[in-house]
């Protein structure tokens, strides 16, 4: 290439911009100028004034920020006074047709990324406020969803400025819906329990420590829920770990709500037990029942002992009662103090505890003459 050619190149770009010279309103142009340069000067302090007035009106509608958001705020509105500010003396400025197009959309960019930015840094201190942790419900791991916030922040502002520079992104978008139908379709059983686990944080079922049992699958302590199952530690110190899904179709059981613990015995007397002596131990039973401090007797929950019905070797008492505490420990305390008084009643009565028994009858006791007996045929 000549350096005519190199003359000629330099000569035709720059035409534009000294016609655009000749024709610049100078007075306009200086005060835009002067904006821009106040704006500058002066951004910190004018985005601290405007992020007040945010945190006022937001503070009217009750809603209270993070420091972190506070400052996430305060940074954009720095880069949106600088940016628009730009924006503005570009087009009082008026340049040419292909730079100001590029300006424009240089600036707008900026602005862009400048809101996809505080976004993106946002996302953690945003599901921090929606914390499980912090409303009561059982623990999560939310990392899982930071790093999926983020990912959705970053693939929206890569399509955003896309769209500032009019690239056409239909093929691509194409290709993106299909590959998200497969993976749509791989991943259902993870979509499924992601959904279920999100089912029982809203239902609050459970919380972390919570003692549950689900027929046939688990009983234990739950410890944390991910996005894929729940753990819980079962009393054998064993941790399962659960797919939330199973945990959500199922009846689950939350033992550490109930407010008390239930005793329901059935106490065996021997058959030979008089009516005297069973109303006896069964007077003695619910005297311990009602004048210890271990069971409830206040009316609030039943208690009861009658007798129930006959067995093959018993007459049947049923003694229920709640006692004061739901703790495992102190219930099994309190049990205990019920077996010494209930043994008491039975001895004091003159009577015995009733245990299995079986006749077997031998041949030496049945009748000899049965023994010899011929038997019976038939033709």
């Amino acid at each position: 290439m000549d350096d005519n050619t190199l003359t000629d190149l330099a000569v035709g770009f720059a035409a534009p911009f000294l016609d655009w010279l000749e024709k610049l309103d100078r007075e306009p142009a200086l005060m835009a100028i002067a904006v821009v340069a106040l704006v500058v000067l002066f951004r910190k302090s004018l985005a601290t004034r405007l992020a007040q007035v945010v945190r006022w009106v937001l503070g009217t509608l009750s809603i209270t920020l993070g420091e972190e958001v506070d400052s996430e705020i305060e940074t954009f509105l720095r880069v949106l006074l600088v940016t628009g500010s730009l924006l503005l003396a570009q087009e009082v400025v008026a340049l040419p047709e292909f730079a100001g197009g590029v300006a424009r959309r240089l600036l707008i960019s900026i602005l862009v990324l400048a809101i996809f930015a505080a976004w993106y840094r946002l996302v953690e201190p945003m599901v921090a406020l929606i914390n499980p942790r912090k409303i009561g419900v059982a623990a999560i791991d939310t990392s899982w969803i930071v790093r999926l916030g983020q990912f959705v922040v970053v693939l929206m502002s890569i399509t955003a400025l896309l769209a500032v520079w009019e690239i056409d992104i239909s093929s691509a978008l194409t290709g993106v819906g299909v590959l998200g139908a497969g993976l749509a379709i791989a991943s259902q059983d993870f979509i499924r329990n992601l959904v279920a686990g999100m089912n029982n944080m809203s239902e609050k079922r459970f919380e972390t420590g919570d003692w549950i049992a689900v027929a046939g699958i688990v009983e234990g302590t739950v410890t944390r829920v991910d996005v894929r199952s729940t753990t819980v530690m079962g009393f054998d110190h064993v941790p399962h770990y659960v797919p939330n899904s199973e945990l959500s179709n199922a009846i689950v059981l939350n033992k550490s709500r109930m407010d008390h613990r239930r005793i329901y015995w059935t106490i065996g007397l021997v058959l030979d037990a008089t009516d005297a002596q069973v109303e006896q131990v069964c007077n003695a039973i619910r005297a311990h029942m009602q004048e210890s401090d271990d069971f409830v007797h206040d009316g609030s929950c039943p208690l009861i002992v009658c007798p129930k019905g006959l067995s093959e070797n018993a007459i049947e008492i049923l003694a229920l009662g709640f006692t004061q505490t739901k703790e495992y420990q102190p219930f099994i305390e309190a049990g205990g103090r019920l077996v010494a008084a209930i043994r008491h009643a039975v001895n004091g009565a003159g009577t015995e505890l009733a245990y299995p028994t079986h006749t077997i009858k031998t041949a030496d006791s049945l009748d000899p003459q049965v023994m010899n007996r011929e038997p019976h045929r038939s033709v």
